[in-house]
């Protein structure tokens, strides 16, 4: 094992103040020989990245701009080569979101704000002894997750009874049995197995998503609702989690549930323009034109000359019956780029939607002298005559 006076750390904080005042505590308790600062998750991660660079230790700050504590620590857990590095995650505030997190993400560890060298050191301490010498129910852990990237899911699952006997107070083991038996498809066990994990810890929250996914497959929509919004609510900035859960909701006939857990993933999202578009297009599809209406307007104000996003508002507008508002954007958008065939056509429709065909001619002709055989202006043209 690398000796902690050797490592190369990595500390992650949007303050440097704060990323230079970590560095001065663990210079001097003597942990650590090198040192580099990011100042968010993305920035972080693509140093982590770099092949030729190897981080030992990482300190990482719960909640950053541009790409959040939480988030990177995902990514570093879901790459094989990174997901075994000790991270600290530092926090304003021991909340159930951070207890969750512990759970869901395998943080190490946590240390709340302001730091102190002693507390500082406490935490390191039990963390290194973990790292230098796993308990049994960590190294079985880790012997399973192998087995089963190796398609051995048979030996993955003793490993994993191992673990529940090493430890038998932690849900983990059970949880990750019931995850197993899930992707084998033995649905009784499963059930089984995920009820027990979280029983045994109501904030293990990947036993309550997982629970959710299994009533999912057993067509139980009312069971998989409730699961998967006890997972939300106990670790709700989970974007992917909320976006998934609303969409289900939807999918099954919730459209007012569905558009208060959609409006909590984009206050929560990183890039909440990009998931309001994701969630528009998949609500134009499952017919809550409004809700897309909202977010394509929302979306406009943002990209004030995207043809596309004038083109998909055009779309919602015309399937609520707003044919003026929709034809007002397709003639904008048929300004911006005069040479798109398909909004000329659309244009064209409208009007004779609307008995206008004199107006429906006229931009029928355009898109002919553009492709001049294409069927489709052929049919409608016919059409008006």
């Amino acid at each position: 094992m690398i000796d902690p006076a050797d490592m190369n750390v990595l500390i992650v904080d949007d303050m440097e103040n704060m990323c230079k005042s970590i560095r001065a505590m663990l210079k001097i308790i003597k942990f650590g020989k090198s040192y580099t600062l990011a100042h968010n998750g993305r920035q972080a991660w693509k140093m982590l990245k770099k092949k030729d660079v190897t981080f030992d230790f990482a300190f990482i700050d719960w909640n950053m701009p541009v790409m959040t504590g939480v988030k990177l620590l995902g990514s570093i857990r879901e790459n094989k080569r990174l997901r075994d590095m000790p991270v600290i995650m530092i926090t304003a505030e021991a909340n159930m979101e951070i207890v969750a997190e512990v759970a869901e993400s395998s943080i190490d560890a946590y240390l709340i704000k302001p730091i102190t060298v002693k507390a500082l050191a406490d935490k390191i301490r039990p963390v290194m002894e973990r790292v230098t010498n796993p308990p049994p129910m960590i190294y079985h852990l880790k012997r399973a997750r192998d087995f089963i990237e190796h398609g051995f899911p048979d030996d993955a699952m003793e490993e994993l009874k191992l673990a529940a006997k090493s430890d038998p107070e932690s849900s983990k083991p059970i949880r990750e049995m019931g995850i197993l038996l899930l992707q084998m498809n033995d649905i009784k066990k499963a059930e089984k197995c995920l009820i027990e994990a979280a029983k045994m810890n109501n904030l293990d929250v990947l036993a309550f998503h997982n629970l959710g996914e299994l009533y999912l497959k057993k067509n139980n929509i009312e069971n998989a609702a409730k699961f998967f919004e006890k997972a939300m609510n106990i670790s709700p900035r989970h974007v992917g989690r909320a976006t998934h859960f609303g969409k289900i909701l939807a999918g099954n006939g919730f459209s007012k549930k569905s558009i208060k857990v959609f409006n909590k993933a984009i206050t929560l999202s990183n890039d909440p323009l990009a998931l309001q578009e994701e969630i528009a297009n998949f609500c134009m599809e499952h017919n809550m034109y409004d809700y897309a209406i909202k977010l394509y307007s929302n979306l406009l104000e943002n990209y004030n000359d995207n043809v596309e996003i004038m083109i998909s508002l055009s779309h919602a507008f015309a399937k609520t019956g707003e044919h003026s508002r929709a034809l007002n954007l397709l003639i904008k958008a048929d300004k911006l780029d005069n040479s798109n065939v398909d909004t000329k056509i659309k244009i064209a429709k409208l009007y004779i939607r609307i008995n206008k065909p004199l107006r429906a001619d006229e931009f029928l002709q355009e898109a002919a002298e553009i492709e001049p055989e294409n069927e489709t202006i052929e049919e409608l043209l016919k059409k008006i005559v």
